[in-house]
């Protein structure tokens, strides 16, 4: 059973996602976090003392968040990657990391956190291509997994905030051809 002060850090976690997600970078304030957590100012600064250390918690969470969709995924690239495209269909997560990149342009902790986000990224890439090329080098499988994530990164621009119909219809199951076509290629 979790502890009054974890559940209170994880109602703050999830504000700050909210708060990220609605308002955006210019609102990610410990204010409108407390605000939106329904807690005070206090509260929040004695769980995240200051703005970097939330920001790098909500990152964290995030990727944890991630974890446990990719952990219910089937255990093989395509299935992961369905997981990933059709994440760009809610609008949330592909809020969540535009306002981060939006961030990460003058922020250097935004900068630091964002970049950690996208190394476990590209690692759980790596791992996946790796289950099906065991003689590709692994600075080929890395090199691939970073192409892989920058395509699906840049799809969620013109696929999320209900854009795809009007920009990109059929551009899901085109990624999905071209990623398999990339991991499948010989070396």
């Amino acid at each position: 059973m979790a502890t009054k002060g974890e559940v209170r850090r994880e109602r703050v976690l999830e504000a700050a996602l909210q708060v990220l997600a609605q308002q955006g970078a210019h609102g990610f304030r410990m204010r409108a976090v407390a605000s939106a957590a329904d807690l005070s100012l206090s509260h929040v600064q004695y769980y995240f003392p200051s703005l970097d250390s939330l920001l790098a918690a909500v990152v964290e969470r995030y990727l944890r968040e991630w974890d446990q969709r990719l952990a219910a995924a089937p255990d093989d690239l395509a299935s992961a990657l369905t997981l990933v495209l059709d994440s760009h269909l809610h609008c949330q997560d592909c809020q969540v990391l535009w306002e981060l990149w939006a961030m990460a342009g003058h922020d250097p902790a935004a900068n630091t956190a964002l970049t950690g986000f996208y190394q476990a990224y590209i690692d759980r890439v790596c791992v996946l291509l790796a289950r099906d090329a065991a003689q590709v080098p692994a600075e080929t499988i890395r090199g691939r997994a970073v192409l892989i994530v920058a395509l699906l990164e840049g799809l969620s621009v013109l696929r999320g905030a209900g854009r795809e119909a009007a920009l990109a219809p059929e551009a899901g199951e085109q990624a999905l051809a071209a990623i398999m076509a990339l991991a499948a290629m010989p070396v």
